[in-house]
């Protein structure tokens, strides 16, 4: 008992931006009886440092004010990080999860302009929170999801330089089920040595992707310019041009080609309803081009989905496959002549890394016929050879479906019957033969749920959450997320090296 009196306490360095995982790290805190003590908090204006301030480059400050007015001297503790054998690779990252707060992309955006802006401010960033890490002696951080928002990469990034120890945890599709890991790459490794062996096989709940319900992805009749849209026009205005107000020609012209956009989709697509940027007319008239595409589901094909840009499954799990068309390409060049694939886009997605040139080299690849938004994705996942995906949850739904799947980032059902990680060393025939079974794939997913945990953290998810109680969850996850970090507890994802 005088031994354990006698251990250190943990110095926490937390990544947690919402109210209810602020909640639960205070119950953390709280309930750890001084085992875990929070030294430094990176989030909302209540914590040490605001995270947005960090990506948009503005003044607001948290509790501690700025971090570069706590930091405004060179102290060199970042030269681990640039000394690293991924430093290139984690340099990319960065300035890729940076880029999509840039003027672009956002209506408050940074004012990064060029490389030497982007490695400028990569170097500052990294210098000055390794120095505020180092100064309150962190020794682990616990982060609320997998960084891929910059401010928490370069968090990631810095620990994993300096040896820091690290807690992920982020929100399953699961129900009430969330999972763990120490390092991002090790996302969909389950080591089966610590998994018990079940009694019965459990059943596979269906997804409810509530975050797609209004996507109908079906043949209806075109869309018309709306409110939305003039109000994101407005603010466009506003933010980023105000002398298109003197300009009234221009801004015919604009709204013209608005009209046009509109008229050539399905009115369940609606282009400009969330943001609105001269560089998106571009990039759906681009895509318009394919509305009007001939293709046949009786041919030889694969499917392969465009994910989502930005976001988690792509910057972050995707690896050097954030660029889809490498993906492609290598794809390819492994299939036989008379196979094509079928590229459809994702309906969510804007211009964000979807410039002209992504169209012309897309075009260069013969065997990719890139098909309409309303081409039915579930004919497309049951009459394909196999699904192809960087991450998708489009490849979890197919091996339930019994279809082979292709995975180029670390999904996390990468380990699953069925399931085939893209390699230049692999083959067209050992990706069609590796047909999952249904009872594979159920046993699989039982030794994922019992190394899963109870909870939600993050609290989109609390609609499927079954009698959800806010209080109990806090207390429940809290205690998950402490023996998580005092390592009295396995992480769900852990290499099998």
């Amino acid at each position: 008992m005088g031994e354990n009196q006698n251990v250190k306490p943990i110095n926490l360095l937390a990544v947690s931006t919402a109210k209810n995982t602020n909640e639960i790290l205070s119950e953390l805190i709280k309930g750890s009886q001084d085992k875990i003590l929070l030294k430094l908090h990176l989030g909302d204006s209540a914590s040490d440092f605001k995270a947005s301030s960090l990506v948009r480059m503005n003044a607001k400050p948290g509790s501690l004010g700025h971090l570069f007015n706590e930091s405004k001297k060179y102290s060199g503790v970042d030269l681990q990080l640039m000394a690293s054998e991924s430093f290139r690779k984690d340099l990319e990252t960065l300035i890729d999860q940076l880029f999509r707060h840039s003027n672009a992309y956002r209506y408050k955006s940074h004012n990064l302009q060029n490389l030497q802006d982007y490695l400028d401010y990569y170097h500052i960033l990294a210098d000055a929170i390794a120095d505020k890490m180092l100064a309150n002696d962190i020794d682990h951080v616990l982060f609320f999801n997998i960084p891929h928002l910059a401010y928490d990469t370069i968090i990631y990034q810095i620990a994993r330089s300096l040896k820091i120890e690290t807690t992920i945890v982020t929100q399953s599709l699961f129900p009430n089920n969330f999972f763990s890991l120490r390092e991002v790459e090790h996302y969909g490794e389950i080591n089966n040595a610590k998994v018990s062996v079940r009694k019965k096989t459990p059943e596979i709940p269906e997804l409810e992707l509530f975050y797609m319900k209004k996507i109908k992805q079906k043949a209806e009749k075109n869309g018309r310019v709306n409110v939305k849209t003039i109000i994101n026009l407005i603010l466009f205005i506003f933010f980023k041009n105000p002398r298109l107000i003197f300009r009234p020609i221009y801004l015919s012209r604009i709204l013209t080609r608005i009209h046009k956009i509109y008229k050539s989709f399905p009115k369940w697509r609606d282009p400009f309803a969330n943001f609105f940027h001269v560089n998106e007319l571009a990039y759906f008239e681009h895509l318009a081009e394919f509305e009007t595409t001939n293709f046949d589901l009786n041919e030889r094909f694969v499917y392969f989905p465009l994910p989502m840009q930005p976001e988690m499954t792509t910057s972050a799990i995707g690896g050097a496959y954030r660029d889809q068309l490498l993906a492609l390409e290598h794809l390819s060049k492994i299939l036989p002549k008379d196979v094509k694939i079928f590229v459809k886009e994702n309906p969510k997605q804007g211009s964000f890394a979807r410039g002209p040139l992504f169209f012309h080299r897309i075009s260069r690849i013969k065997s990719v016929t890139f098909v309409p938004s309303f081409a039915d994705t579930n004919e497309l996942t049951r009459k394909a050879l196999f699904i192809a995906t960087v991450t998708g949850t489009v490849g979890w739904e197919s091996l339930c479906l019994g279809k082979s799947v292709l995975v180029f980032g670390h999904a996390w059902y990468r380990d699953f019957p069925g399931v085939t990680e893209f390699s230049k060393q692999i083959s067209f025939e050992k990706i069609i033969n590796n047909i999952p079974k249904k009872n594979d794939i159920s046993l699989a997913f039982g030794r994922l749920i019992e190394r899963a945990h109870k909870g939600v953290i993050d609290r989109a998810y609390t609609r499927l959450a079954e009698n959800y109680n806010v209080e109990t969850n806090k207390i429940n996850t809290a205690k998950i997320l402490t023996d998580l970090i005092l390592k009295e507890k396995e992480v769900t994802f852990t290499t099998l090296k």
